[in-house]
């Protein structure tokens, strides 16, 4: 295995890694804490601003490296007709999902601070447990892989 390959994976690993659990930290703890008052506008904004930037770069750096890894592992055949090459589709198609849930979820209470962090937390926690919902989905493929 040449190193481009090996900091291919393990820059993936560790993006992939940190983007999944930064999301369910986001929807177990950072959301249920602003809904109760235990987190202020500032800190919540702070937090999410943080989240929507890495999710973005996290985002360019897993397509940039999962499509290398695809790119030397997988045939068209591969991907298309193997338990793996479907695992590593439903992989792609989580991330997607994530994609867009982080940016919905982040770009909306980032507009809605204004009417405290509270209410805004309250009015997108759907979005970021949903989110969570698919890192756990992420995880599991993963796993499987």
């Amino acid at each position: 295995m040449a190193v481009i390959d090996v900091l291919m994976q393990v820059l993936h690993t560790v993006f992939a890694g940190v983007w999944a659990g930064w999301a369910l930290f986001m929807a177990l703890l950072v959301i249920p804490a602003a809904q109760k008052g235990h987190l202020g506008t500032e800190g919540l904004r702070w937090l999410t601003k943080r989240f929507s930037r890495f999710s973005m770069l996290a985002s360019f750096v897993l397509f940039a490296t999962g499509g290398h890894l695809a790119g030397t592992r997988y045939t068209v055949e591969l991907l298309g007709g193997s338990p793996r090459g479907h695992l590593v589709l439903t992989m792609v198609a989580l991330w997607f999902v994530l994609t867009g849930i982080s940016h919905g979820a982040s770009s909306g209470l980032l507009k809605n601070l204004d009417d405290g962090a509270m209410r805004a937390a309250s009015k997108y926690a759907s979005w970021y447990y949903a989110g969570g919902v698919v890192a756990i989905g992420l995880l599991i493929v993963a796993g499987r892989l």
